[in-house]
This record gives C-alpha cells, structure tokens and sequence, in this order.
C-alpha cells in the first residue's frame, strides 16, 4: 500500500503547501525568459494546468492499468508503476534548477498515471492474494492507505518541514520515497494466484 493508494493520497496533498511559491516561480521564469511578467489571469490558468496534469494522468493510468494487470501480472505492473513516479521526482526535483515549470506540469502528469494505475491494481493484488478469512480487511487497507496519504502530505507540507520558499522542490519530489520502499519490498512478494491460473494458465505456480 505505501507504494500504491498511498501515493494517491500523498500527491493530492503535497501540491497544496506550495501553490504560492510555485506561482512566483512561473512568473519569474517567465520573467527571466522573455523580459515581461505573467498577468495574474494567465499565472493562474498555469496554475489550473498544472494541478488538472494530475488527474488527467489519473484517467491515462486508470485506462492502461487494466492490459498491465493481464499482460505483466498484478505484481510487477505494481513494481513497474514506480518508474512514473521517479520519473515525475526528477523532474520536480530539477525544475527550479532547469528554470523550468513545464517540468512540474509533465511530472505531475507522471505522478496522476503512477496514481490511476495504483488505484485500481494495488487493490486487485490485494484481494486476490489474501487469505479468505482476511481478504475484506485486506482489501480495505486501500482506503486506509489513501487517508494515510492524504495525512502525511499534509504533514510533510508544513513550512517548517518540506513546504517553505526554498524546499518546494524536494517536497514534490518526496514521492520518490514511497516507490523506492516498495521497489525494496514488494520483490519479496508472491504473484496474485488468481493471475497465475486464470491469465497464465500455471497451475502449479497458482
């Protein structure tokens, strides 16, 4: 979960802290490329193209997750996954560096894929690998893992920790710490039987 619907929660939270320094920092990019500042109503459709990047990278994931899940099984789809969040970390990571907010726009569209496909694989994995006495508990961790999420972006946002004027970039890229603990931990996991028998035909394996 901490690789999964966690980072839903997370990346809904973490854009929220920055919002003013992030608009500061297209408009004096802007101003250091063309000699000209942003009018306020162009600094704020910017904005609005930023924060919707998330959610349409949402729906790109949530589309693909399906074929992921049949094609590469639930686990590895899940591992794979984590390449669009380093992906979006770096990018968020460098922007300021590169003097670039077109890099926040693309990384927050990688984080919304990272985001769609875990939405709908993690809690696929869960239920049809979990003991049947267990398995609605188990499966119910997704929310659980959402609202986590939700709590510690919130938390990590506080200027005193990750959400000041100079240390917006690295709470953009914080994402990248739930992907490398699943990364490291999710390899030791079982596949989802029900994919062993039922997409691959191993019985034996199932």
């Amino acid at each position: 979960g901490i690789g999964g619907t966690f980072q839903y929660g997370y990346n809904i939270s973490i854009i929220n802290a920055p919002a003013s320094y992030i608009q500061t920092f297209m408009n004096t990019t802007w101003l250091e490329r063309t000699g000209a500042p942003l009018e306020s109503n162009v600094i704020l459709l910017l904005w609005s193209f930023t924060v919707s990047a998330y959610p349409l990278g949402g729906l790109t994931g949530a589309v693909v997750a399906g074929p992921m899940a049949i094609m590469l099984g639930r686990k590895m789809s899940l591992l794979l996954n984590n390449v669009f969040v380093i992906i979006a970390a770096t990018l968020s990571g460098f922007s300021r560096m590169a003097k670039s907010f077109e890099m926040i726009m693309l990384s927050r569209f990688f984080t919304g894929v990272n985001a769609g496909v875990s939405m709908n694989i993690q809690p696929m994995y869960l239920a049809e690998s979990a003991p049947k006495k267990l398995r609605g508990a188990v499966a119910l961790t997704s929310a659980s893992f959402t609202a986590l999420g939700l709590v510690l972006g919130q938390v990590v946002g506080l200027r005193e920790l990750l959400g000041g004027e100079e240390s917006w970039p690295f709470l953009l890229a914080s994402n990248v710490v739930p992907a490398l603990i699943q990364l490291t931990a999710l390899p030791w996991f079982p596949e989802s039987p029900r994919y062993l028998l039922i997409d691959r035909g191993d019985k034996e394996s199932c």
